[in-house]
C-alpha cells in the first residue's frame, strides 16, 4: 500500500513528476489536433509502424519535457516508438515511451488510446521502477512505483472481487488468430478487444477485466508501463508458456503474453496464446 508520502524515494518521486508533466504535455498536444487530422500518415517510425500525426505530435511533446529534464541534470537513455533509441547522458536509467498506444483507435475516433511511459534502472523489463499510463479518452492517470503499489488519479487502486473469467480481453485478434484461440476461451463469459495492449493489461491489473490473451507478439514500448502496473497490483504476467514475463528492453524484442488475476486461469489463457501463434502471422 502506498505511503502518505508517495513515492517515498526522492528519485522515484522526481521521475513520477517528469512522466506526469510529459503526459500532460502530450495530452495538450493531442487536444490541439482536429479529430479528422489525427490519422494523417506522416512517415514510418523506428518501431516499424506507420507514424500518424497524433503519434508525431504526442512524441514531440514528451521528448520536449524529457530534454528539459536532461538539461536540468537528469541522465538517461531513451527508447521511443517513433524516434527509436537516443542517449541523454545515460547513467543506467532507461525511459521507454509509446506516445500513443492504440493509434488505430485514435485514427477512427475511438476513445481507447493512451500515453505509455516507463523508467527502468537496468536493461530488462523486470528492472522497471516507475510506470505511467494516461488514458487520453478519459483523462485517467495510473502510476506504479516498484515496491510501492499503484495510484489511480492520485488514490490507491481498488480492485473488484474476482468471480472468474467473466470479461476476458484479447489483443492482436485477427480472425485467424481469434478463431484458433477460441476453443481455449470457451469458459469465458464474454470476450472483449480494446485495441490498446497497454490499456488491456492495465484493466486486468485494476480488476476491470478478468484476463488477457495477447494473440500477436507485442513490443517493449507497448507493455513496459502496464506490466509494472500489473506486477504492483499482484496479477500474474507470463509469456505464452506460462513463465514469468521478462525481456531485454530494446526496440527488437517481440513477445506474446497472458495476464491472469488468479493462477488457475494461466493455463487457459496461455493455451489460447499458443494456438493463435501457431495459426500463422495474419
Amino acid at each position: 500500500m502506498p505511503s502518505s508520502r508517495w513515492p517515498t524515494d526522492a528519485s522515484d518521486a522526481a521521475w513520477v513528476d517528469v512522466l506526469t508533466r510529459a503526459a500532460d504535455r502530450a495530452a495538450a498536444a493531442v487536444a490541439l489536433i482536429p479529430p479528422h487530422e489525427r490519422g494523417t500518415e506522416v512517415g514510418q517510425g523506428e518501431g516499424g509502424d506507420t507514424t500518424l500525426v497524433i503519434d508525431r505530435d504526442a512524441e514531440a511533446a514528451i521528448i520536449e519535457v524529457l530534454e528539459q529534464a536532461h538539461a536540468d541534470g537528469m541522465r538517461f537513455d531513451l527508447i521511443s516508438e517513433e524516434v527509436g533509441e537516443r542517449s541523454c547522458g545515460g547513467d543506467g536509467a532507461l525511459v521507454i515511451v509509446d506516445p500513443i498506444d492504440g493509434s488505430r483507435n485514435a485514427r477512427r475516433g475511438l476513445p481507447e488510446f493512451a500515453v505509455s511511459l516507463a523508467v527502468t534502472d537496468g536493461p530488462r523489463l523486470s528492472d522497471a521502477r516507475v510506470g505511467l499510463l494516461r488514458h487520453l479518452g478519459t483523462g485517467e492517470t495510473v502510476v506504479a512505483v516498484r515496491g510501492e503499489g499503484v495510484m489511480v488519479d492520485g488514490h490507491p487502486m481498488r480492485t473488484r472481487d474476482y468471480r472468474g473469467l467473466w470479461l476476458t480481453v484479447v489483443e492482436g485478434a485477427s480472425p485467424r488468430r481469434l478463431t484458433a484461440a477460441m476453443d481455449h476461451l470457451a469458459h469465458a463469459n464474454r470476450i472483449r478487444s480494446l485495441g490498446s495492449l497497454a490499456l488491456s493489461i492495465e484493466y486486468v491489473a485494476l480488476g476491470r477485466l478478468d484476463g488477457l490473451a495477447v494473440l500477436r507478439p507485442g513490443r517493449i514500448v507497448d507493455i513496459a508501463a502496464a506490466v509494472l502496473i500489473a506486477n504492483e497490483s499482484g496479477v500474474i504476467v507470463t509469456d505464452e508458456h506460462g513463465m514469468p514475463l521478462d525481456a531485454v528492453a530494446d526496440m527488437d524484442w517481440r513477445g506474446a503474453m497472458a495476464v491472469a488475476r488468479v493462477p488457475r486461469d494461466v493455463a487457459a489463457l496461455t493455451a489460447a496464446v499458443r494456438a493463435a501463434l501457431d495459426a500463422g502471422s495474419r
